[in-house]
């Protein structure tokens, strides 16, 4: 078969089968469309598929073909960063209460402090689970970061279809979330400035993070501006304004890149630069494409590109301590301090519940960790698994919360993958 066949045949497993799956099965009342598109990539990937017809897997998946699939993915990973960044509107969080800064501050370092706390006993317990371009305390905060992981996308999608988009809970957990993720990001670039590992990495270090704040200087602020003056309001993007946007993702994902802190990391903060009127009509142009086209490529590939023994103990005991940590550092950091705060049990618990959600984010994440050697391929696939048990869980538990609770009880989740 040529390589553009190839190519094409990839395209409709990768894009098309989770979909069908998914809607056939209906599997949307249940799951985010995202689960199972990584679900899909695990089975067809070398862990499963490969196992199973070892002789037929390496000539559906030539290398040539996952090179060809690895940049797709990775473009699809940068305009999902730029589509997150977008999508954060600090304007609407004003007026939350003291309430939100408290809880939004502790319900991402207490999971993540529990987090690399679990990380050093992950390290104890199995020190194959360590990338081999981290050391020892890299590693734990890399576990920290995951830990403390909440998925912005995937918890609106989740807040819209239980009809709590626009309860006082919608709004606190929405902007609980974009605190998270804005505080993630810049976790995860501390933590990859300057890896891998060598003599000179403390003074390589250095220098790239000054390289770093220059470029976040310059984008924040005489970039932002210029975008602000050349992208109007319109109700629909000229030619020449996404051609502008387009250049603002590429080069922030290059620049990024270069100064160490990763393409993704680029997206991000170009989505975050752009005008905020011209954020509707921005997502409108390249939102549909990216969540149904391109982000399948991304989440399969994940799964395709790493192998692991799916009946190890390392991989079950690094999925228990994950989920445990994660569970119980998103839960109590999040609705004990909302109670003390002044919040209600109800809603206390109904925002620890909404705060479990990983979804994309959290694969984003361990994908570039999986890419800069700070987590083993069993290690990546154990926190995989926890993100996806997370995931799938939320709406359930928050049907369950309602239940027990004076909250409105929420229609089930159809599981956009939004």
């Amino acid at each position: 078969m040529s390589t553009i066949a190839l190519f094409f045949v990839h395209s409709l497993l990768l894009v098309c089968l989770p979909y069908l799956l998914w809607r056939l099965l209906k599997l949307r009342n249940w799951v985010p469309l995202v689960v199972v598109q990584i679900l899909v990539g695990i089975m067809l990937g070398p862990a499963v598929l490969g196992r199973i017809a070892p002789a037929f897997w390496p000539s559906l998946f030539t290398a040539e073909s996952l090179t060809t699939l690895s940049g797709i993915s990775w473009l699809a990973g940068v305009m999902f960063a730029f589509l997150t960044g977008l999508h954060l509107q600090p304007a609407e969080f004003r007026g939350l209460g003291r309430s939100f800064t408290v809880v939004s501050i502790s319900s991402i370092f207490t999971p993540t402090l529990l987090g690399v706390l679990a990380g050093w006993l992950i390290a104890a317990v199995h020190p194959e689970a360590m990338g081999t371009a981290a050391s020892g305390l890299q590693f734990a905060a890399a576990i920290g970061v995951c830990i403390g992981v909440t998925a912005l996308p995937v918890l609106g999608a989740i807040l819209r279809e239980s009809g709590l988009i626009n309860h006082r809970i919608g709004r606190l957990s929405l902007g609980i979330a974009a605190i998270n993720d804005a505080t993630l990001w810049v976790m995860l670039a501390f933590l990859l400035v300057g890896l891998p590992n060598r003599p000179t990495a403390a003074i390589h270090g250095f220098w790239l993070a000054l390289v770093a704040i220059v470029y976040l200087l310059l984008m924040f602020f005489p970039i932002r501006l210029q975008l602000r003056h050349r992208i109007g309001a319109e109700e629909s993007l000229s030619e020449s304004g996404l051609i502008l946007v387009c250049a603002t993702i590429f080069s922030s994902a290059l620049i990024a890149e270069w100064c160490g802190l990763h393409a993704i990391l680029g997206g991000f903060v170009a989505g975050s630069i752009m005008p905020r009127r011209a954020a509707q009509a921005i997502a409108a142009q390249l939102e549909p494409i990216t969540v149904m086209i391109l982000l399948p490529f991304f989440f399969t590939r994940t799964g395709l590109t790493t192998y692991f023994d799916l009946f190890s103990s390392g991989l079950f005991d690094i999925f228990l301590i994950a989920t445990v940590t994660s569970v119980i550092g998103k839960f109590l950091g999040t609705a004990l301090p909302a109670h003390w705060m002044g919040e209600g049990w109800p809603v206390a618990c109904a925002l620890g519940t909404l705060m479990q959600t990983k979804g994309m984010m959290e694969v984003v994440v361990l994908t570039v960790l999986l890419e800069a050697q700070v987590l083993s391929a069993t290690c990546f696939s154990g926190l995989l698994f926890m993100a996806i048990a997370t995931t799938i869980f939320t709406a359930p538990t928050l049907r369950l919360t309602c239940h027990l609770t004076s909250l409105p009880c929420p229609s089930k989740a159809n599981g956009q993958n939004s």
